[in-house]
């Protein structure tokens, strides 16, 4: 499997996916059964893809968040077109690249080996199938980097060179095994640090100082997509992370529109990186944005 170029190679790397292969998206309509036949989504990732999310008291719940919008959301316009509709997710909290590949899921879950080799199972079981994948994965490669409120630089680069390379493979079997009706959508990731500027001086350092790593991850996690054709989901776009103006009120004062967006979209007020209600329905809009016409009626 060839490398994944580093960051002074990232133009190149996107010229050179436009002449590489991938599970290109075939409409309904083209395929046996057309519109009646069922259509498939397939969810794999870590804990953002299983919805996990804490709660005030304490505990945690899965199964609620931007897969399970966007599960609700394109049933219901199957339903309209009287198609059946199955939604599956392997979403596994804890999951990184490594342990998606290999095995290890920390949280208890239907498949005995690896994420990717039950993915890997579904693709092959529906090749013939319309079926959406959506896959996020890489935020667990790099936030033990962050500990103790402090960026440990060589410790980030580390999990982003890992991101890098297993993204690589991972997105490579997926298509291997995927049918000529299959899609496959990634995402980009928001920075949960920027959170740390509601916490003073040193937090706005450290806020400031996350931006630029969560750039570059990003940029890792788009040019590999871009490699194997797959259209990144612009996560951090909707969530502003650069913009740190303009300021805007929360809380009683001003803060940058990048923090305002955590504060307000994530469970980082209680210490939880994860999204809240309203942070995975943004998630779920930017993944449709990048659905093909079929799943758009």
């Amino acid at each position: 499997m060839r490398p994944i170029p580093r960051r002074r190679s990232l133009v190149a790397a996107a010229l050179a996916a436009l002449t590489l292969t991938g599970a290109a998206a075939v409409p309904a309509s083209a395929a046996p059964g057309g519109q009646h036949r069922t259509a498939y989504y397939l969810a794999v990732g870590d804990s953002l893809a299983a919805g996990y999310q804490s709660t005030p008291t304490g505990g945690h719940i899965v199964g609620r968040g931007y897969a399970q919008d966007l599960a609700a959301t394109l049933g219901e316009r199957a339903a309209r077109d009287h198609r059946p509709f199955e939604f599956t997710d392997l979403g596994c909290p804890g999951e990184t690249t490594g342990t998606m590949a290999n095995g290890g899921c920390p949280y208890p879950h239907s498949f005995g080996g690896s994420q990717l080799e039950a993915a890997v199972a579904y693709l092959k079981a529906h090749w013939k199938d319309e079926v959406l994948v959506t896959i996020d994965i890489g935020a667990n490669d790099v936030q033990r980097c962050a500990a103790g409120g402090s960026l440990d630089l060589p410790c980030a680069m580390n999990g982003i060179e890992q991101v890098r390379t297993g993204l690589d493979r991972i997105l490579g079997e997926l298509q291997q095994a995927a049918g000529p009706h299959t899609r496959i959508v990634g995402m980009n990731l928001y920075d949960p640090f920027l959170a740390a500027w509601m916490t003073g001086d040193q937090g706005k350092a450290m806020a400031t100082a996350s931006v630029p790593l969560a750039g570059a991850l990003n940029s890792v996690i788009e040019t590999v997509d871009a490699r194997h054709r797959v259209p990144t989901a612009d996560v951090a776009g909707a969530f502003d992370t650069t913009s740190f103006a303009p300021l805007v009120p929360l809380g009683g004062q001003q803060v940058p529109l990048n923090v305002a967006r955590i504060m307000q979209w994530t469970n980082m007020a209680r210490g939880d990186i994860h999204a809240n209600d309203a942070g995975y329905q943004v998630i779920a809009d930017q993944f449709l944005a990048k659905l093909p016409k079929q799943y758009l009626h």
